[in-house]
């Protein structure tokens, strides 16, 4: 108890993931909102970052919010928000086409894209793609006969499953995996985590260093790769995906977190 109250005092910043760990689909994690308000009356900034692109900054807001957790949308950082920005500094003209869910395609939209239509994904320079839950034959083979017109891949990440009320479900891997599987091309890149990308940019964000930084997720593969490359404390939680026969798998490798809590209100010390 003592080493965490000294870690959450040494540190000034924590990445929070979502999925897992403050909710599962829409069910809040137990606690999860109190252990939120207890980093931020420690001082703590925080940023609340996801993989899943379904869903617009705005929109993880209002979601927070009915879970009782106050957030701006400065604080948060979704893979198709990083896209946005990645796309902005190397093509910022692009015109795309979507396979993933209509937040996504607000998100581009708004970062100032334009978002082709299904008869005109010919026309397109990237296939942009994330989490679909409602994908249909006709969008997959648009975004197949864009790929193989010249289209360029970008992936929002390649989870391969994400955590619900009533447990996983295919993540935006399916997606990525469709439209690679059926064209050949592999994405052009990887926007999400363990890609670089969203941690790099939660650090200039926030104005934090590595070394007073903590990343906490529920997902070895992403969010302790992520942290671990990084140079950030990464805290592991088991209200998601990894379970205690995974922990002890990665032992000794570069996916072992430095930190293994049950959940976030373990954070809350002396509670």
């Amino acid at each position: 108890m003592r080493k965490l109250a000294n870690l959450i005092n040494r540190l000034s910043t924590f990445f929070l993931d979502m999925d897992g760990v403050l909710y599962r689909g829409e069910a809040p994690i137990g606690g999860a909102a109190q252990a939120v308000a207890y980093l931020r009356r420690k001082g703590k900034k925080i940023v609340f970052m996801t993989n899943n692109a379904a869903y617009t900054r705005r929109a993880y807001v209002h979601k927070l919010a009915r879970m009782g957790i106050p957030a701006r949308e400065s604080e948060i950082i979704t893979s198709g928000y990083a896209a946005v920005l990645y796309l902005r500094k190397r093509a910022p003209h692009a015109r795309l086409y979507v396979v993933g869910e209509p937040g996504l395609k607000a998100e581009l939209r708004q970062g100032g894209f334009e978002v082709l239509p299904d008869n005109r994904a010919g026309e397109v320079d990237f296939v942009v793609a994330g989490l679909d839950r409602t994908l249909t034959y006709n969008r997959l083979e648009a975004g197949v006969r864009a790929l193989l017109a010249g289209a360029e891949l970008i992936a929002t990440n390649l989870d391969a499953t994400y955590p619900t009320e009533t447990g996983l479900s295919p993540g935006a891997g399916a997606t990525v995996g469709a439209l690679s599987g059926s064209s050949g091309k592999q994405p052009k890149v990887v926007i999400g985590k363990p890609s670089p990308n969203m941690i790099k940019l939660a650090l200039r964000m926030a104005g934090s260093r590595p070394k007073e930084t903590a990343i906490l997720g529920d997902k070895l593969a992403t969010d302790i790769r992520a942290g671990r490359e990084a140079g950030l404390t990464t805290i592991l939680v088991l209200t998601g995906v990894t379970s205690k026969r995974d922990l002890k798998k990665a032992k000794g490798t570069r996916l072992a977190p430095d930190i293994v809590l049950s959940s976030i209100t373990d954070l809350v010390v002396g509670k």
